[in-house]
């Protein structure tokens, strides 16, 4: 008789040994509690809801919850768990936190800091009024109970301040006590600034942090990027790698999407060859960005082998390989590959058309590109947006079909961009419309006068059919209506590093080396028989 009665807590001591992680585990742990027993026992209940809250499963909260309202006498360790299971889900089930908190305190229980470090995330992903009000009257709760210097609740007050934009409540919470911090105080203050575009602070604050993990450095990549300072991002990569660290899929992400954009594929390939040495796995995100990079930076065959030689590929892994063929002029092949597409079974999305789109412009395909921009429309109910109209109109202008681009135009569902009339004023420019690229090049003017592009192509076009007295009056006006024209500027890449130039610049190390060069190329181009009067410059 002692023995059966004993029996049961045999067993809640053996399951409670080995935690379950997935939820089918967690599952047949329970199943395996009901026929021992044990599903009477509070405090074994309570451990299964936390295993719950622990497990990178998704699982229901109606599972969730079931186990916790068969607690008839729930701890606050039952609470963080019920809390911290309800954080995992959408942002509606914010405010169910706060509601179970309030339910704990009815029951005199009083918090600990894993209370408040739950409550508070889930209050930081409500992002409307009255959930700041409920963090508001958490922090006060987090004085009364004197958790104000526990340095975990502490890192969860400057995120949840930073999420509603309270950046000087942030900024006081983590100022008030300098010897409460550890490295995610400061990588919380750290991804905060950078989140809300304040780059040049965060810079402030990463010199200043005595410890700096992979998240501290990789926090800075990506708000450097992500804030278009494309550079910056990148050199802080490099000193990141000349210290030691290790990048993490991110990162890595981040700065190969930089290099694309940049068109350095110096820095892509240093990257790579990063991804190699340190034997990084090539998951499907890094694979993409590879790929995008190699196409964006020119090697479109590179590209290609990277694509065929990944074992798995998701839809943006298409759609950038479709692209980077199309943007190559590769129409056939970036036609053949979305048919492809299509019988592997996937569904195209409107980046997908995009490609699609700009490889029948490019190649001319002008029937092909009316029956893939009704396909879009019709068969997958994607509705055109400004890019898959600027192929269309580029496809048509090519082909000299003004009259018909001009109609899409007019008829378009959302407000044209002033780019799409511009591409019209080059064709017309091309074909020797005069007055169609009057009338549009008059129009430019007037969408946007300050524009120095639009009044250049309306001269352009008048040069052509010789009307001087036009073109005067065109620079004129240009003259007038800007005054201040943003310089244009130039990147190049040397040895892996990249440098920025504007005309006439002096500002570099080795400007006056470079000068000393362009003379001496413009002496051997002399030399060479070519002069400056024997070159044509269009306007």
């Amino acid at each position: 008789m002692y023995f059966h009665k004993t029996k049961p807590l045999q067993h809640y001591h053996l399951f409670l040994s080995h935690q379950p992680r997935s939820l089918p585990q967690i599952k047949q742990t329970h199943a395996r509690a009901v026929v021992s027993g044990l599903s009477g026992h509070s405090h074994f209940m309570s451990h299964i809801l936390s295993f719950i809250s622990l497990s990178s499963s998704f699982v229901s909260l109606s599972y969730s919850l079931s186990i916790f309202h068969s607690i008839p006498f729930p701890t606050v360790f039952t609470f963080n768990s019920i809390i911290r299971c309800h954080t995992k889900h959408h942002n509606s089930y914010a405010s169910h936190c706060v509601q179970f908190y309030s339910s704990m305190r009815r029951r005199f229980l009083n918090p600990n800091q894993h209370t408040f470090n739950f409550v508070l995330h889930a209050c930081s992903k409500g992002y409307d009024t009255k959930a700041l009000n409920q963090g508001l009257q958490l922090h006060a709760h987090v004085i009364k109970f004197g958790f104000e210097r526990q340095v975990f609740v502490r890192n969860a007050l400057i995120h949840m301040y930073f999420a509603f934009s309270r950046f000087e409540s942030s900024k006081r919470v983590f100022e008030e006590d300098t010897l409460c911090r550890d490295v995610v105080t400061w990588n919380s203050m750290l991804a905060g600034l950078v989140r809300n575009g304040e780059v040049r602070v965060a810079e402030k604050v990463f010199d200043e942090m005595p410890e700096r993990d992979v998240i501290s450095w990789s926090t800075m990549v990506m708000g450097y990027v992500q804030n278009g300072i494309l550079k910056d991002g990148l050199e802080c990569f490099r000193e990141m790698r000349e210290r030691g660290i290790r990048p993490n899929e991110a990162t890595l992400v981040t700065v190969l999407s930089a290099s694309a954009q940049l068109g350095l594929v110096g820095f892509g390939k240093f990257i790579h060859s990063t991804i190699k040495s340190l034997r990084i796995p090539v998951t499907t995100p890094i694979g993409t960005a590879l790929v995008d990079m190699y196409a964006k930076c020119g090697c479109i065959e590179e590209s290609r082998v990277l694509f065929d030689s990944m074992s798995r590929r998701d839809i943006w892994t298409w759609n950038v390989m479709i692209c980077g063929l199309a943007s190559h002029d590769y129409a056939d092949e970036a036609l053949a590959l979305f048919h492809k597409f299509i019988n592997e079974g996937f569904c195209p999305v409107n980046i997908t058309f995009v490609g699609v789109l700009n490889a029948c412009s490019r190649a001319g395909l002008v029937s092909d590109g009316r029956h893939y921009f009704k396909l879009m429309v019709d068969d997958y109910g994607i509705q055109p947006e400004m890019e898959h109209y600027g192929c269309m109109v580029d496809l048509l202008a090519r082909a000299s079909l003004i009259d018909e681009a001009v109609e899409l135009i007019e008829t378009m569902v959302i407000q044209p961009d002033p780019v799409l009339w511009a591409t019209l004023l080059d064709a017309c420019k091309i074909h020797g419309f005069v007055e169609m690229g009057e009338k549009i090049g008059n129009k430019l003017i007037q969408l946007d006068p300050t524009h120095d592009g639009h009044y250049v192509q309306l001269a352009g076009i008048y040069a052509k059919a010789r009307k001087w007295e036009d073109v005067v009056r065109i620079r004129r006006l240009m003259t007038e209506k800007i005054t201040n024209k943003v310089a244009g500027w130039s990147l190049i890449e040397v040895q892996g590093r990249v440098h920025r130039f504007v005309a006439g610049d002096r500002e570099h190390e080795h400007s006056s080396d470079i000068y000393k060069i362009l003379e001496t190329i413009g002496l051997r181009i002399t030399e060479a028989g070519y002069s400056s009067k024997n070159l044509t410059f269009l306007a």
